[in-house]
């Protein structure tokens, strides 16, 4: 019995970790395009702070369906421990030094926790 319970702890890390690299690379290539987008096109920089919400949302939600449909199981938990790796990721990369702020940080937050579980239901309701 034992060794059920830990080869189904495995399947599910596995599963978090592979959607957190699914999130990783689909938010750097949209990222990526982004950037191309606004310097080629006449598009304002003051559509960035949007723009970057909805990469980073499209991003973890990919991640959370990619993670719920290896798992097999537990969509909304799976797609929730994506979004929380992704921001603890995020917010280590790009931590400067400086004092947080909250407001700012819970919104990221928000959005990665959001995004993570409608990925995960979406993940489970599509097999």
């Amino acid at each position: 019995m034992r060794q059920e319970w830990g080869s189904g702890v495995e399947i599910l890390l596995r599963a978090v970790l592979t959607g957190l690299l699914y999130a990783m690379l689909a938010g750097l290539g949209m990222a990526t395009l982004l950037g191309l987008l606004l310097y080629f096109t006449p598009l304002s920089e003051g559509l960035l702070p949007l723009l970057a919400s909805i990469t980073v949302a499209l991003a973890v939600f990919f991640g959370g369906l990619q993670a719920a449909r290896i798992a097999a199981a537990r969509g909304l938990v799976q797609g929730l421990g994506v979004g929380l790796l992704f921001f603890i990721v995020t917010l280590t990369m790009g931590w400067t030094g400086g004092p947080l702020t909250i407001g700012a940080t819970g919104q990221k937050l928000g959005l990665c926790l959001l995004a993570g579980a409608m990925g995960g239901v979406a993940g489970m309701a599509g097999r």
